[in-house]
């Protein structure tokens, strides 16, 4: 088995070893017993020391009666600590590579360089990244004109990135719900005066944005499970999508929409997805009823009411859109601003957008139940190493993005569940 952290050290694999040679070699086992040890051992592996790992495996010898399972739980320890497991996890450094955005303009204001590593502060953690998502908005902060100008006192330089997933590195103070080590995926929170982000080695998230990865799920589909699944969970709640409605989700392949159209599904509507011709194998893949190709013709043409509008395109689509819609249903957009009394007055119900930084703690609860029981899917469009951010951003901003487009922060670990 490969180590399942860059830092595991041969202790640890050969501890691992140990384990699966007797899980071999004991075909009668109880299988509560040995899963159970199996699964501390292999899923702690990477995030603990040998203090942890001793009280881990005398907790597991008093769920075991097997004298034979004793011998091997005690060698698996002697093993392992006389490897030195203990460095299986290192010390927090105090600094990291990440990419640093230095003042506005174009890619080439990203730069790969050495940073400081943040410190968790009340009902905060410090996540060791393992991968992050690129989405719109990054690019679009990295441009900085009109919306996404950077503020007054803001530092002039900045970590983007919004999205991250990994293991818990630290906890601040008063922090109850996670423990060093715990897979997790998060949205970083922006501030201006702090140089914090996704595109790190390293990251600060509070609590609130932070939830267990899914067992099923890699630490890079993780990683997009931040600001566009989030941001999904919550539009199609507050849009009230239900059963038997039509539903249509402008963009459907983007990283909002793609989510959207899964979880509208999941709630039993009829979804009509618009996007290139090219992407209509996938949107049938993830659930989309009606496929729309908006390059044959205007779609608004095509379509008519719709009890719900998720726009995730913006400009002329956004308003073309409302044609689309019967009247009284709800409409809503994620890529253009100061459209609400426009839509009003037009006799739709207009929730805002939201900000998923800001947002309930039910909607990334909620992100994680879906992905975790298997309804709600994340594709990876396109992987780049952290170093090549702003190839990514590039690749972002042609807005052809299907699904997400991650960064691998740790190659070991990136793609492992």
């Amino acid at each position: 088995m490969r180590p399942v952290c860059a830092r595991a050290d041969s202790g640890m694999q050969v501890a691992r070893r140990a384990v699966s040679s007797f899980e071999c070699s004991a075909p009668n086992r109880p299988t509560y017993e040995h899963s159970a040890l199996r699964l501390h051992l292999h899923e702690q592996a990477s995030v603990i020391g040998s203090q942890q790992l001793e009280r881990l495996v005398r907790g597991a010898s008093v769920k075991t009666e097997s004298s034979r399972v004793l011998r091997h739980v005690n060698f698996v320890l002697f093993v392992g600590i006389a490897l030195n497991v203990s460095t299986a996890i290192a010390a927090t450094p105090r600094e990291q590579r990440a990419i640093v955005q230095h003042g506005i303009g174009g890619p080439e204001v990203l730069k790969f360089e050495t940073a400081g590593v943040p410190e968790p502060g009340k009902n905060e953690v410090l996540i060791r990244v393992y991968a992050a998502a690129i989405n719109p908005v990054d690019y679009k902060r990295r441009i900085g004109t009109g919306d996404y100008a950077p503020e007054p006192a803001a530092l002039p330089t900045a970590i983007p990135g919004g999205d991250v997933a990994g293991v818990i590195e630290k906890v601040g103070g008063d922090v109850t719900a996670f423990r060093v080590g715990d897979p997790v995926f998060a949205v970083i929170p922006r501030d201006p005066k702090r140089l914090n982000g996704g595109y790190a080695q390293f990251a600060v998230a509070t609590t609130e944005t932070v939830v267990a990865k899914p067992r099923n799920v890699t630490f890079a589909e993780a990683a997009g499970l931040g600001v566009a699944a989030v941001t999904a969970v919550r539009i199609v709640s507050v849009t009230k999508v239900a059963k038997g409605q039509r539903v249509l989700v402008t963009g459907a392949a983007g990283g909002v929409g793609s989510i959207a159209v899964q979880v509208a599904k999941e709630r039993g509507a009829f979804v009509i997805g618009t996007a290139s011709g090219r992407r209509a194998e996938y949107l049938r893949s993830i659930g989309v009823d009606q496929f729309v190709d908006y390059t044959k013709g205007n779609f608004e043409d095509q379509i008519k009411d719709v009890d719900v509008v998720i726009d995730t395109v913006g400009e002329d689509t956004a308003t073309r859109a409302f044609k689309t819609l019967k009247k009284g249903g709800h409409y809503i957009s994620v890529a253009a601003r100061g459209l609400e009394r426009q839509c009003e007055a037009a006799g739709f119900k207009c929730p805002g957008r939201g900000n998923a930084q800001a947002l309930p703690r039910e909607f990334y609860d909620e992100t994680g139940r879906l992905a975790g029981s298997g309804k709600l899917s994340l594709y990876i469009d396109k992987s780049f190493p952290l170093a090549q951010a702003a190839d990514a951003q590039v690749y972002s901003e042609q807005g052809r993005t299907q699904g997400k487009i991650s960064l691998v922060v740790d190659a070991e670990n990136a793609n492992r569940k």
